[in-house]
């Protein structure tokens, strides 16, 4: 029993370590376009844009503490690529 229980613990440290940075990445994604999508919208308040900023700054720092190099990787991964996607949007419709 107590074998098994090893190789259990095992195994759903494999499976965390897997599945950890993907869900960086899906964080990265949602704060990206929320952070791009509140920047590209004129009728927004400067405050609230700084503390935007901050907050997604925040949150590198804290991945970066309590989390392993590759969740805050494809965080930021996931940041950029949203906010690059979102702003090529925004400045394609803007075009039309």
């Amino acid at each position: 029993m107590d074998q098994f229980v090893t190789t259990w613990n095992q195994l759903l440290y494999i499976a965390g370590t897997l599945i950890r940075p993907i869900g960086g990445l899906a964080l990265g994604v949602a704060a990206g376009w929320f952070a791009a999508n509140t920047f590209l919208d004129a009728d927004k308040e400067w405050q609230l844009k700084v503390a935007i900023f901050l907050g997604l700054l925040g949150a590198f720092v804290t991945l970066h503490i309590y989390s392993g190099a590759g969740t805050v990787g494809l965080f930021a991964i996931g940041v950029g690529v949203s906010a690059i996607v979102l702003g090529l949007r925004t400045t394609q419709s803007k075009k039309k």
